[in-house]
């Protein structure tokens, strides 16, 4: 750009200096031209000339600036596909190449954009499905006890630790027993154990080992718990029986489980006693007669219309 104003002011500069050459010769009579027609003939030539150049180069200066202009205003309206391919070496080429550049990263991210778009509007009809077979299972919820209290002090990378060794360390034992993890809900874990047989009751002495088993694995937690300068804590543990309803959850590889019993299994946890497990009258009617436990009732009803008992497990 600049070279081309560089050559429209000298062509102005050369044509102004042979003009006032020709008015100086004809001024002093010196005979450079004959008659003032000619002079007259010269200046309109020159002014044509001069009239031709100008007009070329404002043409050749304000052309790419037009098509930037109209690239601009089609991309303002949502067509980030247009380019405007100059090739000059000037200023105006170096705009263009940055236009281009920046009209096609727009195109890739709104691209991108509708990709995700559509993938979001397929998960929506998808996000939860349903098996269509109920399963029997067992569902477990660990919940530490005055978690918010406890965490209330500590620093954001303790916080993350501190979860990371209690739910590390449940899972751990809950796979050992064959049992399925879910998720974690703030400072619990839901997990449940698949129940193919109601008359098994090895199946039913599974879970409830699982569940003691965490409870005595409690100084474990707490020793990694002390080594890494974080406080001991204690955790309810509670079992319900019954019918879930199996998801399967667009946004995860695992399972997710619904219905009464989950709910149940919940409510009733905040009656379990620190490091305890209890177990609901659901699961009690099954298990009540196993030699290798005592059962203490709890005294605490879960419903208003349906009394939903609660049992203490331990150890004989």
């Amino acid at each position: 750009m600049k070279k081309k104003l560089l050559v429209l002011v000298l062509t102005v500069s050369l044509i102004s200096i042979m003009m006032t050459t020709i008015l100086f010769l004809n001024f002093n009579n010196i005979p450079f031209f004959q008659s003032r027609t000619n002079i007259v003939g010269i200046g309109l030539a020159l002014m044509i000339a001069i009239s031709t150049i100008t007009i070329f180069l404002s043409k050749r200066l304000s052309e790419p600036l037009t098509r930037l202009r109209e690239a601009a205003d089609k991309i303002s309206k949502g067509n980030f596909d247009v380019r405007t391919n100059i090739e000059s070496h000037d200023e105006i080429g170096q705009l263009s190449t940055s236009f281009d550049s920046m009209a096609k990263k727009l195109q890739e991210s709104m691209i991108a954009i509708n990709l995700r778009e559509e993938i979001i509007k397929e998960q929506e009809n998808i996000l939860l499905s349903f098996s269509q077979k109920n399963e029997d299972s067992c569902v477990c919820i660990i919940d530490i006890v005055q978690s918010t209290m406890i965490t209330a002090s500590l620093s954001n990378e303790q916080i993350k630790n501190f979860y990371e060794i209690f739910i590390n360390s449940i899972a751990e034992i809950v796979k050992k027993f064959n049992g399925m993890v879910v998720k974690n809900i703030g400072d619990s874990l839901l997990f449940y154990f698949i129940k193919i047989d109601s008359n098994d009751e090895d199946y039913f002495k599974n879970v409830i080992e699982c569940c003691l088993t965490i409870s005595d694995s409690n100084s474990e937690i707490n020793k990694k718990m002390v080594k890494v300068g974080l406080p001991e804590i204690a955790y309810r543990t509670s079992i319900s029986y019954g019918t879930i309803s199996i998801a399967k959850v667009a946004t995860s590889s695992v399972d997710d489980i619904f219905g009464v019993t989950v709910n149940r299994c919940s409510k009733i946890n905040r009656f379990a006693l620190p490091n305890g497990v209890i177990i609901g009258s659901d699961l009690y009617e099954k298990v009540k007669t196993f030699n290798d436990y005592q059962f203490r009732n709890m005294n605490a009803t879960v419903g208003a219309q349906s009394v939903y008992s609660v049992f203490l497990v331990t150890r004989k």
